[in-house]
């Protein structure tokens, strides 16, 4: 093999380059324009009046539980099993944390294990579509309806797929889109907040602009003296991460086809093996997949889940496993309250999550596959 077999996203294209040098410009009304029609595209894609950017999902999630009133003395629900980015701003906003096991199947927060945690102190609900995959999220919306409480919908890649009619990035009253640190359709870094109401698109914008209001003339722009309204975060999705992820929306459709076909293709690969167990549809919906994250076998642990890591990576080919079980690790062990997430723990310690790209040609995820499995046999034999 001539080169790795990175996890992506990919970087920009020679013409990609070109064209995000001609949307950034030189003049700060030029980017103001640029982060518009960033927010204005995904809007679209959501069917939601109310977008506002930002440089990573971690402050998006921050910015986003602060609106909804997620502080100091009230409680939020979240999926035991979830990305990095979830645990830091949750820790951060200074709620208490009431962590839910996940559907052992599609691996998100369902409604049934997500009501057992509902008090009097609780402020917000959240879900996740974890790889992409929203199942769940609908009757995590009815739940938090039913219990006057807002739903905080985070999208981890996904963007695109549906329940039913809706869109993903609808069913929360917020919904945080990342557009991409890792494997996603986007891969622009950042993220967008989307809502309905215009008092919480007035909370986030203030929220990523260090406590200012929008500027309202060039002026404002360029410099200026505008007070701080709040205590807020300095989040402004910079100008690359805008410009990139405008040239990829643009294609937006292209991109999901093509990682469809890579999706399918390792699902025709892989989908006879003993030892994995394949990422599940969505009974009723559609799923945009950011990863293709299989799992192996009750038969394996942990560390023949590492072992297979390092053997695939000796190879040349980069795999991990990008969800955590939160209260299980060390920085949130303290949020933890000793209760039994056995369903996240068993799937988190079994996840791999392979390489997935558009760049990714059928030769390269053959040699992925065939790699997976003989590191599979290896580890068999060894134990």
């Amino acid at each position: 093999m001539s080169e790795p077999i990175w996890l992506g996203p990919r970087p920009p294209t020679r013409g990609e380059w070109r064209e995000m040098q001609e949307s950034i410009g030189a003049s700060p009304s030029v980017y103001y324009a640029l982060e518009a029609r960033v927010e204005g595209m995904v809007a679209d894609l959501v069917k939601r009046p109310f977008a506002i950017s930002f440089g990573s999902t971690g402050d998006a999630i921050e910015a986003a539980l602060d609106a909804l009133g997620a502080t100091r003395g009230s409680e939020i629900i979240i999926p035991a099993l979830g990305p990095a980015s979830l645990g830091a701003a949750a820790v951060r906003c200074g709620a208490r944390i009431r962590y839910a096991d996940v559907d052992a199947k599609s691996l998100t927060l369902r409604a049934q294990s997500a009501s057992a945690h509902i008090n009097p102190s609780t402020r917000a609900i959240v879900g996740v579509a974890t790889h992409g995959q929203p199942a769940g999220l609908e009757e995590l919306a009815a739940l938090a309806a039913c219990n006057e409480l807002p739903l905080l919908e985070i999208v981890c890649g996904g963007l695109g797929g549906t329940i039913g009619r809706d869109p993903v990035g609808r069913f929360g009253r917020i919904s945080v889109i990342a557009l991409g640190t890792h494997e996603s359709t986007i891969g622009s870094g950042g993220a967008i907040c989307v809502t309905n109401e215009d008092n919480l698109a007035n909370s986030l914008r203030l929220m990523r602009n260090l406590g200012r209001a929008e500027p309202k003339s060039d002026w404002e722009r360029i410099g200026g003296v505008r007070q701080l309204e709040r205590v807020g975060l300095d989040a402004r999705m910079n100008p690359m991460q805008a410009a990139l992820a405008e040239v990829r929306l643009r294609r937006f459709d292209e991109i999901c086809s093509r990682l469809d076909d890579v999706f399918h293709d390792y699902v025709r690969r892989l989908a006879m093996h003993p030892d994995l167990i394949l990422p599940a549809p969505c009974a009723d919906g559609t799923v945009r997949w950011s990863h293709f994250a299989v799992r192996l076998s009750e038969r394996f642990c942990r560390d023949d889940r590492d072992s297979i890591l390092q053997g695939l990576l000796r190879h040349d080919i980069a795999a991990t496993s990008v969800m955590y079980v939160l209260p299980l690790e060390p920085a949130y062990a303290h949020t933890g309250e000793g209760a039994d997430y056995r369903i996240a723990q068993r799937a988190a310690d079994r996840l791999i999550a392979l390489p997935f790209s558009t760049s990714l040609a059928e030769r390269d995820i053959d040699l992925v596959c065939q790699t997976l499995q003989v590191m599979i046999e290896r580890q068999t034999i060894l134990r």
